[in-house]
């Protein structure tokens, strides 16, 4: 990548990110005036990430999701909010639907910054590694990176990207793969993807701090959350990857957030919630949750019942008709697709009872999907699974962490200060009954549910709406030594989580420290001592975010050389993989099929540096949407030459059971030998072959 490169793609992003941002900011100052502070913050960027979402979307029924089709449609908005929606003239007006503000100390702040700059910093340390070797995260080479590389490819958000033949992940809501989709498109590359997750890192806090600042606690609940975001279940997979589950946290926060600063003022009644522009954001988040992982539904459907409960007397149809319209704007495409495509919006759900439910039908599968429910009487697994991965996944203070959620959120639904608190709190319990009887909890051979502390991150989501509301309990109104208790707590807890990954034991601990310093220590220093800086046009803080973001865009050129240098130079040789990496860092513009299942689950090495490659994986469409194995040689023969392929890559078939002990996979022996093929990279179990012609069917044995 060239300078030049760099500094329009940059450009293209820093416009983008400007025009929405702008569109958001207009929006909220318009139809929510008297919000200010960090709750308008969290307003402008829900708003700001779910224009980007739904202009992309609709650009992408019709394959133009473009540089030239996306930014222009966003500036475009911009100009149209800053001529046609003016501001309210009389703010006033919305003072009866604006959150109080409850003034706190200032210990507590610092205490919530010192936190926050932890945590970025843990969580940059492990985007360093990503920068210094490319992303290499199980799932996002699998499936999050490649949905996110053919929407850039194809420009569209109809078709369906078959990454193997082994799971339905292609059914998927892909919010957050369409933001990673649209870096790639604007930029050409994967550089920004290593950063994404930082971005909805901040989301995620904000939104804490926001949910505790009617109640003068955010330091509290904003400790609470960074509790969850340090834990190992996240940290080693989520920072610099194309992970998903940070989103998925964000944005459920911030819509419980949304809710509550809604419902803490007085035009409803405390605790109450109404139609307005509010409810249309705290919607428009959950939305955006939903069609981002299916695993947030819980806590959507959760939520939504919580603002039933909640609705201002004699509006309450009209409230839940702004909430569902606004929640199906942010995640309904993905279902409906589904939907058009199967005539189910989730298939992966085969049956409700005894009702059968359309979808494909599956030949192969990676490992039985059980859930914890199925094993919760055992204390056989408890002892040998549960119980270690839990302190693997949750850290030693694991029993504390679950109790302080679950007993927390009980008591609200008892004693929480208003209906909509005490029913949040409800959603939250709900949402982490519905995690034990989630597909793929437990999953693994019957009696080795190896993938427990792995999937535990399902639980994530609904155990941030959990802890995030303990400090809300009026059990802490009673006098400051109870606040104080519950934050030598809730900061202890935090300490012990992060100190599973300090940073004196990562790599990368250099470059999260500057990160840290960048976007938490100088805006957190500007707003302590704002005062100072009165006279200022731009407030203090919002002089330090510009000037942070100015110096970490002028880190990026180097970084971004340093990042393609070593990018995939040595990618897991253990599986044969080391080698077929290499040689695809040298390959541009080239149509490259994959067979076996290895190479399936590895892919996203394949489409090069530039993201220029076509990556095609070689199976057989079938009905209800489905993607099956090709079976015989004749057939795979077909689908190579139909193909029209410029490389073949063959390997094993991937042993989830047995992760180093690959299965064989036969189109290596169907196709060697074949005087159309040459070998590219021949050595180890995952092959290149150059495709110089037309495969002959005829050389397949009666045996095939």
């Amino acid at each position: 990548m060239s300078l030049f490169e760099y500094l329009l793609g940059t450009a293209l992003v820093v416009v983008l990110i400007g025009a929405s941002g702008y569109t958001g900011f207009v929006l909220r100052a318009r139809f929510m005036p008297g919000w200010t502070g960090a709750p308008a913050r969290l307003v402008e960027s829900v708003t700001a990430i779910g224009l980007v979402t739904v202009v992309a979307e609709l650009l992408g029924l019709f394959g133009l999701i473009r540089p030239w089709a996306l930014v222009p449609a966003l500036v475009l908005l911009a100009l149209a909010a800053r001529f046609w929606l003016a501001p309210a003239d009389r703010p006033e007006n919305d003072g009866p639907s604006v959150p109080p503000l409850v003034p706190m100390a200032l210990s507590g702040a610092v205490v919530a910054f010192a936190v926050a700059f932890l945590l970025v910093a843990q969580w940059g340390a492990f985007v360093a590694q990503n920068l210094d070797a490319g992303i290499t995260n199980f799932d996002s080479v699998w499936y999050h990176l490649p949905f996110a590389a053919e929407i850039a490819r194809t420009g569209s958000v109809t078709a369906f990207h078959h990454t193997e033949t082994v799971f339905t992940n292609w059914f998927y809501p892909q919010n957050s793969e369409l933001m990673h989709g649209i870096a790639m498109s604007l930029t050409g590359h994967d550089f920004l993807s290593t950063f994404l997750n930082l971005g909805w890192l901040g989301l995620a806090l904000l939104g804490g701090w926001c949910v505790g600042r009617p109640f003068g606690r955010p330091h509290l609940t904003m400790i609470a959350i960074a509790i969850v975001l340090a834990t190992h279940t996240l940290v080693v997979r989520e920072p610099g990857t194309g992970k998903n589950d940070i989103v998925a946290i964000a944005l459920t926060v911030s819509a419980v957030a949304i809710l509550l600063n809604r419902s803490s003022s007085t035009k409803d009644g405390f605790g109450r919630v109404g139609p307005g522009w509010a409810v249309a954001a705290g919607g428009l988040a959950t939305g955006l949750a939903a069609g981002t992982k299916v695993t947030a539904l819980a806590p959507a459907a959760m939520i939504t019942c919580a603002v039933l409960i909640a609705a201002a007397s004699g509006r309450r149809l009209r409230t839940m008709a702004i909430w569902l319209g606004a929640l199906l704007v942010g995640g309904g495409w993905w279902y409906l697709r589904n939907l058009l495509a199967t005539g189910n919006p989730l298939p992966q759900v085969e049956k409700i009872g005894p009702i059968g439910l359309p979808g494909p039908e599956r030949l192969q599968e990676g490992r039985p999907d059980f859930s914890v429910i199925h094993y919760v009487t055992d204390t056989g697994i408890w002892r040998d699974y549960f119980l270690p991965g839990l302190e693997q996944g949750f850290g030693k203070l694991w029993p504390v962490m679950l109790a302080l959620a679950v007993c927390g959120v009980v008591a609200l639904i008892f004693r929480g200060p208003g209906r909509l608190t005490r029913a949040h709190g409800a959603a939250a319990f709900v949402a982490i009954c519905a995690y034990l009887v989630t597909p793929l909890s437990a999953a693994g051979a019957e009696g080795h549910p190896t993938a427990f502390a792995i999937n535990l991150r399902f639980l994530t989501p609904a155990l941030a709406m959990a802890i995030v509301l303990v400090p809300l309990l009026p059990w802490f109104d009673s006098g400051k030594r109870m606040r104080y208790a519950l934050g030598a707590l809730l900061t202890v807890l935090f300490v012990v989580t992060w100190a599973q990954h300090p940073l004196t034991s990562t790599s990368g601990a250099a470059f999260g420290i500057f990160l840290a310093v960048l976007v938490v220590a100088l805006p957190a220093a500007a707003w302590i001592w704002r005062d100072r800086f009165s006279g200022l046009r731009l407030t203090a803080p919002a002089l330090a975010v510009i000037g942070s973001t100015a110096l970490f865009l002028a880190a990026g050129w180097p970084l971004s050389q340093g990042f393609f240098d070593n990018r995939y130079r040595e990618f897991e040789p253990t599986a044969g993989l080391s080698a077929p990496y290499s040689w695809a860092r040298d390959t541009r513009d080239a149509r490259i099929g994959l067979a076996g299942t290895t190479a399936g689950f590895k892919q996203f090495g394949f489409y090069g540096p530039d993201l220029s490659n076509r990556v095609i994986y070689l199976g057989r469409e079938a009905p209800a949407g489905g993607f099956d194995v090709i079976r015989d040689c004749p057939e795979f023969i077909r689908a190579v030459n139909a193909a029209s392929l410029d490389y073949l890559v063959t390997s094993p078939f991937l042993n989830f059971l047995d992760y180093a002990n690959p299965r064989s996979s036969p189109e290596d022996g169907w196709v060697r030998g074949d005087p159309a093929l040459s070998p590219e990279v021949a050595d180890g179990p995952v092959k290149v072959w150059k495709v110089e012609g037309r495969l002959d069917p005829g050389r397949c044995g009666p045996q095939s």
